[in-house]
């Protein structure tokens, strides 16, 4: 049986398929379909099932297992594209997400656009004033009812939500947290009120404290839920008719799989970026390389991960769209610079995006109307990317215009004229932001670059990776085979996995028959969405974790929690948040004698996926290189002959030498001067970088 795949970026649909009895990976990718999602899909697997070699009916019926990773809610969100949705808060607390905390100008910007303060402003309101609801109800901090639910007055607010034509209604009580009862009855008397209307409730999608980020959670999922719901039935009704027999699978931002009918609509945002992450942890894993930083860039985005001792970290906050929420998330750091990022003059200085030429029209290359000169341009003038073999010979590129491009916008203004300077400096500037970004994910927060593997992915990672991974400090550079399909192939490896949280916080010492309640209850609750996902008993793991801070701190620092506790081993987690602490803020900046107050409390329940093989291959004789071109040389800073091999010709223990360039059907491996290029038995490319000590992102 097969494992199939499928993630939905912005401009193509991948897939892979992983044959279940050897272990072969086969891959497919068509453009994605805006207006219709589910025929891009469809083009995909029919894609892939040509390299399997049988039709789309056939690959459905032989699949055991197939997984979704989308970003439709995503593109909702930022295209506005939601349901109608209403919000139901507690009076006096209407303005609770027009105010957002006073955080809302600037959450989410870089550093460059926080500089320009004047510039900011509130993102748009997924909803207005007149979509805010004030209910009479409240409870105190510690849950006891203040003033009872007006229940007749929630029966009032529905006829006015009927009339008005609502999709959708999030629930948003104060400290609903610590008691869900006034949530959960409205939203019985809604679902009796209003048949059909999409309910979210805030205890059930973030029942953590912080009532902003709380109600904003409500919300953005209430506002995707009927979009994602709908798309959804009608995939997996498509799915099935063309002859699919298993349950669709959708990925969750955690890392994890649930089941169409258990996703919560919000927790699928990034959910592909979050698969390229566990993909990377689990090739790493197989090659012997627990701790990875997993890179990953796109058209307008570049991405960062770490993944240490086979675990990926998680963020405590996610901003979307300026709104903070709070999600079960991988952390992923990110910026705005990708192949389509634009290269601009400020006064004297040049500058890489964020702004993006995005797939229309695109880089100047593209032929498709753009006019900025964007990083592919220069790609394409220094020789890295070959006009005539852009995404396997699918799009033909225009060097000419790339030219005429970075000779106006750049090299005139700062180069002199020079467009060979130019396309080169656009290129070192955002390699450079690259490893920034790589050294602000590492070393910032405690971890030294040298002992890890770094992994580069999606269409433009491979072109960069030689450069940006040296100058952050790495000496080894995996490619994954199918490194621009690395968010399905990782979506096809992901686990089962359902994350709950709990606030209530507990200042130590606390009694562990406490804490063993928290945790056992939510361990019960996870167990019911294990059994509704097929997962058999000797297969379940549940991983502990809690959120602690020092007292009257705001800083929140994620630990481990060990099973069955008792009184030694939660003097156990104290010593581990201490030390955990310093690692990240610096010897000597704990804060022992104020107290350590232990705040959310979470379950990660994992159901551990019996995996396909992964396809070993024999070793083979090197190819010859199937051509020569000039490419750009940084250590000579100038335009060599370069040889040029097939990526899919090569063969494991092959080895070449740099400079070279390696051409794969969706993407350019680039081996500079100096380093070496090995292909393991699982055909991953590996760029032996050395030490950056003393050396540039371009030697």
């Amino acid at each position: 049986m097969h494992t199939v795949a499928v993630d939905i970026g912005g401009t193509f649909t991948d897939v892979v398929v992983i044959d279940g009895d050897d272990g072969r990976t086969y891959s497919g990718k068509a453009l994605t379909t805006p207006d219709d999602l589910q025929r891009g899909v469809f083009d995909g697997l029919a894609d892939a099932a040509r390299e399997v070699g049988v039709d789309v009916g056939a690959l459905l019926r032989g699949t055991g297992r197939m997984v979704h990773a989308t970003t439709q809610s995503t593109n909702a969100v930022f295209a506005y594209a939601g349901a109608r949705t209403a919000v139901l808060t507690t009076r006096g607390f209407g303005d609770t997400l027009m105010i957002m905390r006073a955080t809302g100008r600037v959450a989410g910007l870089s550093v460059f656009e926080r500089h320009h303060y004047r510039n900011t402003q509130k993102p748009r309101l997924l909803v207005d004033e007149r979509d805010i609801f004030e209910v009479d109800e409240r409870m105190d901090y510690q849950g006891r009812v203040v003033v009872p639910l007006d229940e007749a007055g929630i029966r009032a607010i529905a006829g006015r939500l009927r009339e008005r034509g609502y999709e959708a209604v999030a629930v948003a009580f104060l400290f609903s947290h610590q008691n869900a009862a006034h949530e959960k009855r409205v939203r019985d008397i809604l679902r009796e009120e209003l048949p059909g209307v999409y309910l979210s409730l805030s205890v059930e999608v973030a029942p953590v404290i912080g009532e902003y980020e709380r109600s904003a959670t409500a919300l953005f999922n209430a506002y995707v839920g009927p979009v994602i719901e709908q798309y959804l039935r009608r995939l997996e009704s498509g799915l099935a008719v063309a002859g699919l027999r298993q349950k669709l699978l959708i990925v969750q931002a955690n890392g994890g799989v649930a089941t169409a009918a258990q996703t919560v609509p919000i927790f699928t945002i990034e959910s592909g970026p979050a698969a390229g992450v566990v993909g990377a942890a689990q090739i790493a894993k197989l090659l012997g390389s627990p701790n990875v930083i997993a890179t990953d860039v796109g058209g307008t985005t570049f991405k960062v991960a770490i993944v240490q001792n086979g675990e990926w970290g998680y963020s405590r906050e996610t901003v979307l769209n300026q709104y903070q929420l709070r999600l079960p998330m991988i952390d992923v750091g990110s910026i705005g610079a990708g192949g389509g990022s634009i290269a601009w003059v400020d006064g004297s200085r040049l500058r890489i995006g964020p702004q993006s030429a995005s797939a229309s029209p695109g880089p100047a290359c593209y032929g498709l109307g753009g006019a900025e000169a964007t990083v592919t341009d220069a790609d394409v003038v220094l020789g890295y990317i070959a006009p005539d073999r852009f995404l396997g010979g699918r799009m033909r590129l225009y060097p000419d215009r790339a030219h005429a491009a970075i000779e106006e916008k750049i090299a005139r203004p700062l180069f002199g004229g020079d467009v060979l300077a130019a396309a080169a400096g656009i290129r070192q500037v955002i390699d450079s932001q690259m490893a920034d970004l790589i050294r602000k994910s590492t070393i910032e927060r405690g971890h030294d670059p040298a002992n890890f593997v770094m992994m580069a992915y999606g269409g433009a990672g491979p072109v960069h990776a030689a450069s940006y991974g040296v100058e952050a400090g790495v000496a080894e550079i995996i490619v994954p085979f199918h490194a621009t399909v690395h968010s399905a192939y990782g979506a096809a490896r992901s686990d089962v996995r359902f994350s709950m949280t709990h606030s209530e916080p507990l200042v130590l010492p606390a009694p562990a028959e406490r804490l063993e309640r928290i945790y056992a209850t939510m361990e019960k609750d996870s167990a019911v969405h294990l059994d509704t996902a097929d997962v058999p008993q000797p297969q379940r793991r549940f991983h502990r974790w809690v959120e602690a801070r020092f007292r009257r701190q705001v800083h929140h620092v994620r630990v481990p929690v060990p099973a069955q506790l008792d009184d030694e081993k939660v003097l156990g987690v104290a010593t581990a948040f201490e030390q955990e602490y310093e690692r990240l803020f610096g010897r000597g900046t704990g804060l022992r004698d104020a107290g350590i107050e232990l705040v959310n409390f979470g379950i990660d329940a994992v159901g551990i996926v019996e995996q396909p093989p992964e396809a070993v291959l024999p070793a083979g004789a090197k190819p010859a290189p199937i051509g020569e071109r000039r490419v750009y040389c940084p250590r000579r800073r100038a335009m060599l002959p370069t040889p040029v091999y097939d990526g899919l010709a090569l063969r494991p223990e092959n080895s070449i030498e740099g400079p070279a360039v390696i051409e794969h059907p969706g993407t350019t491996i680039v081996v500079l001067d100096g380093q070496t290029a090995r292909i393991d038995q699982y055909l991953h490319t590996h760029i032996l970088a050395g030490s950056s000590k003393g050396r540039t992102s371009h030697a």
